[in-house]
């Protein structure tokens, strides 16, 4: 090699990527040599002249090593993709939960300001779902909240953030709407569809409180935003009287 050996070269692939494996191909053996690569990081030192039995034994061995290295690589992502649902979505209706949808809604905000957008913020609260969990059980119970994320979900477009952010709380952005009459018209749409729960010898429909907060009408702080459409819901909830399930 004209400027560098070829323990010269391995030491400055090594710096580029040191997960780079390397054999070195030498006539000789002396102690110094081996002992600098090592130093070095070379995966493999093969003597000439060349044994290819030896050759292929350390290729296997390399083979090997990185098949071993993938198969640890892909079960290490399966796990982080496991830790990142755990951390970021609810184990039962499979929606963000609050992390996430407080994450969604700061980009929401960024994303409004910087395109001078509105956005609204609902909270959705399911009317007398302790009575459910009560009278039924949490089993039942838990078959209301996944209709309620179902029958929601279908109502809203695939942008829109719809979380899980309580037990029986729910929140949605709808975002990037032209007209306010479009946040008046979901509300509606969503106090109205009380969706029908049949299980067994048991007859539910469930209906809702929503309160509504609107980026920048309201405010363009995303705290006062949560106040406003929290406080708005159990408003609503309050005025509420003979809720029939």
């Amino acid at each position: 090699m004209p400027i560098l050996n070829g323990l010269e070269m391995s030491q400055e692939i090594k710096k580029l990527n040191k997960y780079q494996i390397i054999i070195i191909m030498s006539a000789f053996d002396d102690k110094d040599i081996l002992l600098n690569a090592i130093n070095i990081g070379i995966d493999y030192f093969v003597l000439k002249p060349l044994n290819i039995e030896v050759l292929e034994d350390k290729l296997n061995i390399i083979s090997q090593n990185l098949q071993n290295k993938l198969d640890f690589e892909n079960s290490r992502k399966k796990e982080i993709n496991i830790l990142y649902d755990l951390a970021h979505f609810d184990s039962l209706t499979k929606l963000p939960n609050r992390h996430l949808f407080e994450l969604k809604l700061e980009e929401s905000i960024n994303r409004a300001k910087r395109n001078n957008i509105s956005f609204a913020l609902f909270f959705i609260d399911l009317d007398n779902f302790k009575n459910i969990n009560d009278t039924y059980g949490h089993i039942i119970g838990d078959e209301a909240l996944k209709l309620v994320s179902k029958n929601i979900k279908d109502m809203i477009r695939i942008d829109d953030v719809f979380a899980r952010i309580g037990g029986d709380e729910f929140a949605l952005i709808a975002d990037n709407f032209k007209d306010k009459s479009y946040v008046e018209i979901l509300k509606n749409k969503i106090l109205k569809s009380k969706p029908y729960l049949k299980l067994k010898d048991i007859d539910l429909y469930i209906s809702y409180s929503v309160g509504v907060s609107i980026f920048p009408y309201d405010s363009d702080s995303k705290k006062e935003l949560l106040h406003l459409a929290d406080t708005r819901m159990y408003e609503v909830k309050k005025l509420k009287k003979n809720i029939i399930l």
